[in-house]
């Protein structure tokens, strides 16, 4: 195993392996490799851990790449066993996590390859993030379209939540077990809409655990979905992009 870290200014790392790094940072990088040598896990994975002073209440995104091996990234707080947070196949095959922790305290990132036979060098990267956007909660304009619609009118800016390389503006539903809504997304301009549903509590996961979502049912670019939930609960309806950073006006309607 050989690594290098790199420390920059609003948490306080502990390198891995007993060797302390400590600094003041928004943002922390390390660099290694997994070698034969290397601890085992008991599938055989090999491994490198890397130690990490997390603060309750601050949102965090953990990322590894590698063009290597296929690695997965695990969160683990102090000496537990079983991790806290873990992800695989967040951007393409590297692994990525957003993580809020509820206690301050040391953790561990661990980095291991997927299948036993995962060599090679790795880079690992520690940032904070701002809180997300609050979502909407107001009720929409009532229309009525042949039936009853909420109706909300909004834009995607630069300056709207992000995730990845998409902006994006939260809508926060009741639904009742069984209740099938039929949901709209219409562009004004040359946006080309996305519709995705999550869990109101899994609204900040990365990647997003996505329960359903459409892009171009609806005419021309425009999304259009039919929406049975199967538990009762808080759902987020989540207007984004199918293109990258993309901005314009849009229409919501979601039937009542």
């Amino acid at each position: 195993m050989r690594i290098a870290l790199f420390a920059s200014t609003a948490f306080a790392v502990l390198a891995l392996h007993g060797a302390p790094v400590l600094a003041q940072s928004e943002t922390w990088s390390g660099s290694g490799r997994l070698e034969d040598a290397d601890a085992q896990t008991s599938e055989g994975s090999r491994y490198d851990d890397h130690a990490l002073r997390l603060e309750a209440g601050q949102r965090y995104r953990i990322s590894v790449n590698s063009e290597e091996f296929d690695p997965v990234a695990q969160l683990r707080r102090g000496g537990t066993a079983d991790p806290v947070a873990e992800n695989d196949d967040g951007d393409g095959l590297n692994p990525r996590i957003i993580f809020t922790p509820t206690e301050s305290g040391d953790y561990s990132l661990r980095v291991r390859g997927f299948s036993s036979d995962g060599r090679g060098a790795y880079s690992a990267r520690v940032e904070t993030l701002p809180p997300p956007p609050p979502p909407i909660t107001t009720p929409g304009t009532p229309t009525t379209v042949t039936g009853t619609w909420l109706l909300w009118q909004g834009e995607l800016s630069a300056t709207d939540g992000q995730t990845g390389d998409r902006h994006y503006d939260d809508y926060v539903m009741r639904f009742e077990a069984g209740q099938t809504r039929y949901i709209s997304l219409e562009a004004i301009g040359d946006l080309d809409p996305m519709l995705q549903i999550v869990r109101a509590e899994n609204r900040d996961s990365d990647p997003l655990e996505m329960i359903d979502g459409d892009d171009d049912t609806g005419v021309n670019v425009n999304s259009l979905l039919a929406f049975r939930a199967e538990e009762a609960g808080d759902y987020v309806i989540r207007v984004t992009s199918f293109g990258s950073g993309a901005t314009g006006a849009y229409r919501l309607w979601v039937s009542q």
